[in-house]
């Protein structure tokens, strides 16, 4: 019962990460600095529980929420999808750069602690 809790929980979580990056991306003219994102792009990858579900929630993130975002903001400026295509090879470096290397990092570095924590209190 515990473990299909936590993978619920899991698969709820990959779930709202794109809802969240969509209300960030919506959020442009009001966020007044980047403290907000960055500190949810940390709480996340703690969060999540391996690797898969960072993947997963990050191809959700780009095949629904940031063409969702496109179809609502396109319309407000007249050049937003045709600026937003022409930067995309940029955008993709950036984003992995700035954002998927970064959470594979912390996720990696929080399961091994875990990891070598379970081990060490085991062997005592």
């Amino acid at each position: 019962m515990k473990r299909s809790r936590i993978k619920a929980g899991q698969i709820v979580l990959t779930l709202i990460y794109p809802m969240a990056f969509f209300c960030f991306l919506s959020l442009d003219q009001r966020l007044d600095s980047w403290t907000t994102p960055i500190a949810a792009l940390i709480l996340f990858s703690l969060l999540w529980e391996n690797l898969t579900y960072l993947l997963i929630s990050n191809l959700l993130t780009w095949v629904v929420a940031i063409p969702l975002w496109l179809v609502i903001a396109a319309p407000k400026e007249e050049q937003t999808f045709a600026i937003f295509t022409a930067s995309l090879p940029f955008i993709i470096l950036l984003y992995i750069g700035c954002v998927l290397i970064p959470e594979v990092l912390i996720v990696s570095a929080k399961n091994f602690i875990i990891k070598e924590f379970k081990r060490r209190n085991t062997t005592k």
